[in-house]
């Protein structure tokens, strides 16, 4: 009797090509264990691995793909989040992660200026807040040194002169991001606090319960000095440092901007990080 030969084990290839001509040419098993010289009970098993096996490589990709996008989402999503801060759009919330999605950004785009963009802009913000201050120091000086106030103050309206420093700093702040009409000094409200007394107020500020008489010529001369000391502030090189800042600080906001546009936007970050599911 013969001895039987055993085969070789089927490649992964040709398990692959099988499962090919029965998918797409037709072939019947028998016909392919026919023509390739295999048992056609072989040729039968290697089709159902081969299925099997492209089912598997199927089910991984669509895992895959799903871990990448979501992975790229997080990071257009934190990208998206430094806009809206960019923006000033009100509170953006936090994630415990931001700072490892921070990084794995940092890792697929480590030439990206955006990395400097950042701790400048950080830097601005602080010079911002310390010229505002300053100015603020700067306003309660002019007050004070305004001797037009001196009558108010020594008939007990000590709260004239914080009053008139609240109305500036907030006029040199509007002025500053670019509303430049901005200005109290025509919104006078003079409020009842009592029998012959008016609590009068320009804008938002109180300058004191006064009594009705006098009350009319008080607010006559902190309409003045108001207008006054805006036109001081305005040339005031302080208040010029702080618009040169802020004229810096957008500047370098539209900058950080188009770079961060690149990554909402294009929705794919190139290069690596160690979080990518690849």
């Amino acid at each position: 009797m013969a001895k039987r030969i055993k085969k070789p084990p089927i490649k992964p290839e040709v398990r692959r090509d099988w499962l090919r001509r029965n998918e797409e040419n037709g072939e019947s098993p028998p016909q392919i264990a026919n023509q390739d010289g295999y048992d056609v009970r072989t040729v039968r098993k290697q089709i159902d691995l081969a299925k099997q096996e492209r089912e598997a490589r199927e089910a991984r990709y669509i895992v895959l793909r799903d871990a990448l996008e979501k992975h790229y989402d997080d990071l257009r999503k934190f990208a998206e989040k430094l806009n809206s801060k960019i923006m000033g759009l009100g509170d953006v919330p936090s994630s415990p992660d931001d700072d490892f999605i921070e990084a794995a950004l940092h890792q697929h785009l480590p030439r990206s200026p955006i990395w400097g963009y950042m701790p400048k802009r950080h830097n601005l913000q602080q010079e911002v807040e310390e010229q505002r201050q300053i100015l603020e120091r700067v306003s309660e000086e002019l007050v004070k040194a305004d001797h037009r106030l001196t009558p108010l103050i020594d008939a007990g309206l000590e709260g004239v002169v914080p009053g008139i420093v609240a109305v500036l700093v907030a006029e040199a702040k509007q002025w500053s991001q670019g509303n430049t009409g901005y200005s109290l000094k025509n919104s006078l409200v003079m409020e009842p606090a009592g029998e012959g007394l008016v609590n009068a107020r320009f804008g938002f500020s109180h300058m004191g319960v006064m009594a009705k008489e006098p009350a009319r010529e008080y607010v006559k001369i902190i309409r003045q000095v108001i207008a006054d000391l805006e036109l001081s502030l305005r040339e005031h090189e302080r208040y010029l440092d702080l618009e040169k800042t802020l004229a810096e600080l957008t500047r370098l906001d539209g900058k950080l901007r188009e770079e961060l546009a690149v990554i909402r936007l294009r929705r794919i970050v190139p290069g690596r990080c160690k979080y990518c599911p690849l």
